[in-house]
Order: structure tokens, then C-alpha cells, then sequence
């Protein structure tokens, strides 16, 4: 490109700046005036005036001046690309202070713009190990060239920058005596289209004449200080070029490493897409000496054709670390899992940066991500229109994700020729990709989403459409039964599930507890439905009146009654929607659920903190028939051994065994959720102050008051008749809990039962290991206990951890394992110690304690 090309271009730039249409002399000294508040760097009215041919040029203009121009208009590359002054002066200027000084301006500016255009704050990113390790190999081997290559979002040239910064840049750089030209694939071509010669282009950079052996020069001067020149070229996403243009780019540039043979001091680092790869590959694959002279990296995956792994989970955590205000435990790990990718990660700081309490248990975070992920790449981008028409036809050719998620390339003839730009972005976009699979031993091409979560995003909006966005119990029902034995069933209802939440449609929301779900899908969908509300209300707290006037506290409260205190969900779910209800009588119940999960953990911390939070409404929780706050204080006193002389809470425990009278008015024949808590808290507080025999004769008293309720199968049931056949066998009823054994037997071979919970299935361990050691099967009833105490200290249910621990002691006691006996005795007094739990509190039995000593 002559000078005259450079001055012309260098004035159009000027002008589009200033915003001037159509220059005038006048406009000279504004332009003046406009470069030294800019810059604050002079450059004369009088020189303008030459540059646009108002005043004679006697001289070439000075580099100062044009450096100066070219800064201004933020376009600094452009100066390479004229000849530079043969005076003296360069003429005696160092050659190697000249090449480090050209190739370093280009790189800085490269560098500049990663910086500024950094999803993420630049400070925030990291270095890649892999690449480090790779990098190191390559520059030390025989190799002529690499290839970061993979699909967009893996931080490719944020990878690079690092790269350049951590081994040419910095003060103890391993490569400071090489160069580095980090250049963009675009900058070899002109606004036009039309192609730089890419060699060419590389001395104009340099600032190198085209008299001298540009590969002879390199060699001479980087062997003489014992550094190599690095070339590295990024950016080929960005060239929005035909597929001819960008093969003579290609060419171009393996001719380039071709000539490379004559010196191994030149090595050339490119970054690439995986579609770009392919292309690229089939320029060079008949080349026998290319293939030899790639070096393929140690993570390359031939069927990504890719060698940049995901983000390690250190990684992940080492990024969101630098962030400063994110919680890392807090993280759900199906999230963890997404911002592997660090087009993920700047989008969740965007997510954060809206919302700082997005770290929920639930995924909500990574549905967030999944849809703007998809507005970013498809609703914001160039032929998003036919993008998303080819997007549709392919889940319509999967029978709407009925059997597959992808779909033969011959069916789509038509759509390939109607969109051929829009589908050749998505591939190289990283939404679909093309593989090739074998039918009858025939090569066969398929179509299908690269990643399953775009896929079950379009078939949601697909079947929306396909319901003309009316989101009813029909369409609740049919992605119930249609994906009845697909897993996208469970995926689609949490989509359903935040676009109801979206729209505010709680009428329908509430519908959602009428299908065929079981235990871990309903504490599941409680707890991302509670989260999606909060996540709502923090960022439009109108909702929250929406919500009220349909009483979603109410519904969600109905599916409360299986009390699955070892499932997670059920825990959490209660303590989000503590923060978004709007009535006394909700916050009172669910209040009351956690002071009777906060009594069996007995920590003593819990208690402490649950009895504060209700000290601030005691009217409120006086009005209930069984008081939540003097029940903790009680169960308090109990763990400590603190002395309980009177308590009306305990005599209303034994008003109730004697007669239901009082409670009957308040209750209907199937227990509800209000009653089962009420029932729930006395049979805690019973387990601290009562008997088995207590305990039974509670669940008889609830037995006079629901009739009905133990001969349905629903959770509530179930627990109860467990805990009846527990304390059963602890009071010499073993036959009636044998019974009740034989019948919880046949519910729980049905593991998706709504009948059986978590917390069931534990119970039922325990009741497993209090027969066995009836029946004198020591050995059994051990692993029994042992297998239900892992779980109970997972869960911070402490009551059962030390009724299993004295279980187990006894058993070993039977036994006469000396050795087992003395170990568990000994964890026992640990495990007491560590939850500051009284020693006295659950007294082992008179055998062992013979033993003590």
C-alpha cells in the first residue's frame, strides 16, 4: 500500500471523526484545536491546511505528526504502512532496536483492544496452564506452527493475551530477548475486501524494506540474542468474507510457514474456530511437510477438533475469585459446570452485577445463562431471523425431541439452500455442528445442537408455539405424559416453570403439583419455583402484590405435609420462601417446620438462632395450638442439661394423649399440612422429654383424629407409621411393627413413590436394625445403623445420629467386641462434644455402661 493510499485513507478517518462532511480551510484550526484537547499534542493549523492540500507541502510530512494523526483517529496501524524516512538517522538506528520497537507497537495495540473489549474486566481473567504447557513445547520444539482451535467461547484470545503478557512482557519473562506480533486476521485486509499481500503486510509492520530476505533478516537478528520472532494471528472469526477471499488468506498464510524451512527461529501461533480449523486443515492436509511441521497441542480432540479444554474447576473458581463478591460454595454445581466456558462466566457477571444474590441452591443461574447465551448468539446477530426459522425446522424434525436431538443433512436441503449464510454462522457460532455417522456402512451427514441445553431451549419455545403460548394444565399434562421416559421431561417443566414466573402466571403455576411427580421432583420444583419468585422480586418487587392476590403460599403449602427432612431441596425451599411470604399464618407454619428440623439437629447454634428470629413475633407464635418457640427453648434447655421444672407445652403433650378434644375443632379428617406440623413439633419434643410408649400413644391419639389418613399412601402417613413401629419395638410391640415393616415394604420397592421419602427411607433403616437385634442378627442390625448414621450426620440430625450410636454401642456390647465397642464409645463421647450436646441427655444402656470403665 503506497504513501498517497495511506494519506487518503488518514484524512477520510480525520473527518469521519471531526464530523465534517465536506472540508473547508476553516475547518483546519477546529481540527487543530480538537487533536490537542484529545491528546494534548500539538499539531499546527498550517500543517492540517497541507495535509488536505489548502496550503503548500515543501516537505513529507514528520513521523511525530503523523504518529500523532493516526492516534487521534485511533488507527495507529495504518503508519507502518508508509516507508519510512531514509535519513541518516535511521539509517545508523540499531535494526534490532527498530524491530522491537515496530513489532512491540502492533502488539501493544492488539493487546489494548483484547483489554477494552473484555466481556469480563480484563483484571478479572486468567492465564490458561494448558496453554503455558503447550506454548512452552511448541516454542522449544522443531515445530513451524500451532493452532489454538475450538468452538467459540473458550477464551481463545483472552488466552493469547496472557500468553504474550506472561512470557514476552513481563519484567521476569522467560522469552524477553524474542519478539511477539500479535496481529488480527482483518488487518491484512482493506475496507474494500481486497487482500494485503500477507508477507507484505508483516515488513510493513516491521517497518522492514522490501530489499531485505524478510525470513533471513528474523533469523540473523533474533540468532544473534537468542530469542525467536513470534507471529501470532487472531481475529479470524471477525472477517465477514467470502469463502474464496478467506481461502486466499489461508494460503497465503501456509505459504508463509512453507518458507519457513529455511530457519527455525520464526514460529507462527494462530487461533481459530473449529469450523475455521476444518477449512484451514483442507488447504494443507495433501501437505506432507505442513502435517509434519504442526504442532497439534496435548489436548487435541479429534472429534471436536479442538485442543482448548474447559475451564478446570480451579480455574472457575480462581476467575470468580477475582471478582471479589461471589460465594464459592454457594455455587450450584450444574452452574460450576457451565462457566467452564468463559463466554458463561461473562455472562454470569452480568447476571451478578444485577442481581448479587443470584448464587441460589437451584439452577436458576444457568437457565439465566442459557437464555442469554441464545439472545447473544442468535436474537442480537446478523440473519437471526432465518437462524431461528432453520433452529425450528430442525426440532420439528425431530419429532419435537421425541426420539432424537439431531436430524440427517439431506433433509434439510431445502433450508440449506434458502440459509445458507445464517446456517453457516450457526456452525461457526458453536450452536449446531455437522458429524458424520455410518448407516449400513454408509458415511451419512447429521445436523444436531452442539449443546444439549440450546437444544432443549428450542424445543420449549418450539412446543410453546405449538400451543400458541397458551401455558395451561394441557401443556403441563402433555410434556408429562409425551416425555414421560425422557429426561428433557423434567428439563422442559423447569422451563415451563421460569416462564410462568416471567409472566406471572401463578394460577397455572400452582397446577404443576397435579401431575405424576415424585418426591424429589415436587421438593425439587417447590424450591426452583420459591427461587425463581425471590430472583423476580428482587428485580421487580411489584410481584410480590401479583403473588399474594393469588395465593401460591397456599398451593405451595399443600405439597409441605411429607416433611422430607434429609432431602435438601425441602429445607431450602422453606427458607426462600420465609423470605417472600406476605402472610403471619405462612411465615408461622414454615417457621414451624424448620424449629422442628432445628430441634431433631439439636445444634445448639441453630436453636439459638431460630429462638431469636422468633422472640421478634411471640404474640404470633403463641397463637399457635402448639407453640414453635417455646418448644426450641425447651429442646434448648434439654441439650444442655438445664432443668425444665413446668412447661405448658408438655402439658398440653399429655392433655393431648388423653383427649384430642381440644384440637379436633382446629382439624379435618385428613390431616393437612398446618395439622402435620403441629403433630410434627410434639413428637420432636417428645423424642427429648418423653417415652417410646409416649410416642405411641401420640400417633394413636392423631390415629382418633384422622382416621382416614393411614389408610392413604401419601409421605405423611408413611412417617408416621414408622415412627409407630420404632417405638414399637422399643416398647415391646414387636409383632404390630413387623406388620407395619411387611406393609412400608411394599411402598418402597416403588423408589418413585409419592408414599416414601428420603427421610422415610431412613426411618426404615433404623426399624430394619431394632428388629434384627430382636431377632438376635447383631451382625445385620449393625450394618443397618451404620448405613443410616452416615446419612443422619450428613444431615445434621443429631437426635437420630446419637439413638444410632447407642444402637450400635449395644449391639457390639451383645457381641463382646471389646475393641468396637470402646472405638464407637469413644466417637460417641467426640460426636457429643463437637455438637456441644449433654452426655446425659441420651444415656447409654446398663450393660454397656458396665463397660464404661
Amino acid at each position: 500500500m503506497d504513501e498517497t493510499s495511506v494519506l487518503n485513507e488518514l484524512k477520510s478517518l480525520i473527518l469521519s471523526k471531526a464530523g465534517i462532511r465536506s472540508v473547508t480551510p476553516g475547518d483546519c484550526k477546529r481540527i487543530s484545536i480538537e487533536i490537542s484537547k484529545a491528546l494534548n499534542k500539538s499539531v499546527s493549523e498550517t500543517t492540517i491546511k497541507r495535509l488536505f492540500g489548502f496550503a503548500v507541502v515543501k516537505h513529507n510530512f514528520s513521523q511525530f505528526t503523523l504518529t500523532t494523526l493516526f492516534e487521534y483517529v485511533d488507527n495507529e496501524k495504518l503508519i507502518r504502512l508508509i516507508p519510512r524516512e531514509k535519513n541518516t538517522q535511521d539509517k545508523d538506528k540499531d535494526d534490532w532496536e527498530s524491530l522491537r520497537h515496530y513489532a512491540g507497537k502492533t502488539t501493544d495495540f492488539t493487546l489494548k483492544g483484547i483489554r477494552n473489549r473484555s466481556g469480563l474486566p480484563y483484571e478479572m481473567t486468567i492465564s490458561r496452564k494448558f496453554a503455558e504447557h503447550d506454548f512452552e513445547e511448541f516454542y522449544n520444539s522443531n515445530f513451524s506452527f500451532m493452532c489454538f482451535i475450538s468452538q467459540p467461547g473458550y477464551g481463545k484470545t483472552t488466552l493469547l493475551s496472557h500468553l504474550v503478557e506472561d512470557y514476552f512482557y513481563k519484567e521476569n519473562a522467560p522469552y524477553k530477548d524474542s519478539n511477539v506480533l500479535f496481529v488480527k486476521a482483518y488487518s491484512f485486509f482493506k475496507k474494500d475486501g481486497d487482500y494485503y499481500d500477507l508477507e507484505a503486510q508483516i515488513r510493513a509492520e516491521l517497518g522492514i524494506s522490501a530489499k531485505k530476505d524478510l525470513f533471513g533478516y528474523l533469523h540473523e537478528q533474533h540468532q544473534a540474542r537468542g530469542g525467536k520472532f513470534v507471529l501470532i494471528i487472531d481475529g479470524f472469526a471477525d472477517l465477514a468474507l467470502k469463502k474464496d477471499i478467506k481461502n486466499q488468506l489461508f494460503d497465503s498464510i501456509l505459504n508463509f510457514i512453507c518458507a519457513l524451512d529455511s530457519t527455525n527461529l520464526v514460529k507462527v501461533v494462530l487461533s481459530m474456530r473449529s469450523t475455521s480449523w476444518i477449512r484451514f486443515y483442507e488447504r494443507m492436509r495433501h501437505s506432507a511437510y505442513l502435517r509434519a511441521n504442526w504442532f497439534q497441542g496435548n489436548y487435541f480432540d479429534v472429534n471436536d477438533v479442538s485442543n482448548v479444554p474447559p475451564l478446570t474447576e480451579r480455574e472457575v473458581e480462581q476467575i470468580i475469585s477475582n471478582t471479589g463478591h461471589f460465594d464459592l460454595e454457594n455455587i450450584n454445581p450444574k452452574l460450576k459446570t457451565q462457566l467452564k466456558f468463559p463466554f458463561h462466566i461473562h455472562l454470569y457477571y452480568q447476571l451478578k452485577e444485577e442481581d448479587p444474590f443470584i448464587n441460589y441452591y437451584t439452577n436458576i443461574a444457568f437457565y439465566e445463562l442459557v437464555s442469554r447465551f441464545i439472545k447473544e448468539k442468535i436474537y442480537k446477530s446478523n440473519y437471526y431471523t432465518e437462524k431461528i426459522l432453520f433452529l425450528k425446522k430442525i426440532i420439528q424434525l425431530t419429532d419435537y425431541g421425541k426420539s432424537q436431538n439431531f436430524v440427517a443433512k439431506d433433509l434439510l436441503i431445502a433450508e440449506l439452500s434458502a440459509f445458507k449464510n445464517a446456517y453457516m454462522e450457526l456452525l461457526s457460532d458453536g450452536i449446531l455442528m455437522e458429524e458424520r455417522r455410518y448407516q449400513n456402512l454408509h458415511p451419512r451427514e447429521f445436523v444436531r445442537f452442539l449443546y444439549p441445553h440450546i437444544f432443549e431451549y428450542f424445543l420449549f419455545i418450539e412446543l410453546l408455539e405449538k400451543f400458541n403460548l397458551n401455558v395451561d394444565v394441557c401443556f403441563l399434562e402433555y410434556i408429562d405424559k409425551t416425555y414421560s421416559s425422557n429426561h428433557v421431561r423434567f428439563i422442559l417443566l423447569q422451563w415451563t416453570v421460569r416462564y410462568m414466573v416471567k409472566t406471572a402466571d401463578f394460577v397455572t403455576l400452582s397446577h404443576i403439583f397435579k401431575l405424576d411427580l415424585n418426591n424429589y421432583e415436587r421438593n425439587y420444583l417447590i424450591l426452583f419455583i420459591a427461587e425463581n419468585l425471590k430472583y423476580a422480586i428482587n428485580l421487580h418487587p411489584e410481584i410480590k402484590d401479583t403473588l399474594k392476590e393469588h395465593q401460591l403460599h397456599d398451593a405451595i403449602i399443600k405439597e409441605l405435609i411429607n416433611f422430607d427432612f434429609v432431602d435438601s431441596c425441602y429445607k431450602q425451599s422453606i427458607m426462600v420462601l420465609i423470605d417472600i411470604c406476605d402472610k403471619d399464618e405462612h411465615w408461622l407454619l414454615y417457621q414451624s417446620i424448620l424449629s422442628a428440623l432445628d430441634i431433631l439437629s439439636l445444634n445448639k447454634e441453630k436453636l439459638e438462632q431460630r429462638i431469636i428470629q422468633l422472640e421478634s413475633r411471640q404474640d404470633l407464635c403463641a397463637s399457635s395450638y402448639f407453640d414453635p418457640l417455646e418448644a426450641l427453648r425447651i429442646a434448648y434447655n434439654k441439650s444442655q442439661n438445664i432443668p425444665v421444672h413446668s412447661s405448658p407445652l408438655l402439658d398440653k403433650i399429655e392433655s393431648f394423649i388423653v383427649t384430642e378434644d381440644e384440637l379436633r375443632p382446629l382439624v379435618n379428617e385428613m390431616a393437612d399440612t398446618w395439622a402435620g406440623v403441629q403433630y410434627i413439633l410434639m413428637l420432636s419434643v417428645n423424642t427429648l422429654y418423653g417415652t417410646p410408649e409416649k410416642t405411641v400413644r401420640i400417633i394413636h391419639s392423631i390415629q382418633r383424629l384422622h382416621p382416614r389418613l393411614f389408610y392413604k399412601r401419601a409421605p405423611f402417613a408413611s412417617h408416621l407409621l414408622l415412627l409407630l413401629a420404632l417405638n414399637g419395638v422399643k416398647s415391646d410391640q414387636c409383632k404390630k411393627a413387623e406388620r407395619i415393616r411387611h406393609f412400608i415394604l411394599k411402598i418402597s420397592k416403588d423408589r418413585n413413590s409419592h408414599a416414601f421419602t428420603k427421610y422415610s427411607e431412613l426411618l426404615f433403616l433404623m426399624l430394619n436394625a431394632e428388629l434384627s437385634k430382636q431377632g438376635g442378627d447383631y451382625v445385620r442390625a449393625i450394618s443397618h445403623a451404620e448405613e443410616a448414621l452416615v446419612i443422619f450426620k450428613r444431615n445434621d440430625l443429631n437426635i437420630h445420629c446419637v439413638q444410632v450410636y447407642n444402637l450400635i454401642i449395644e449391639m457390639y456390647s451383645k457381641l463382646n467386641d471389646l475393641a468396637k465397642l470402646n472405638e464407637y464409645r469413644y466417637e460417641r463421647l467426640c460426636f457429643l462434644h463437637e455438637k456441644e450436646i449433654s452426655k446425659e441427655l441420651f444415656p447409654l444402656g446398663l450393660e454397656s455402661a458396665k463397660r464404661e470403665y
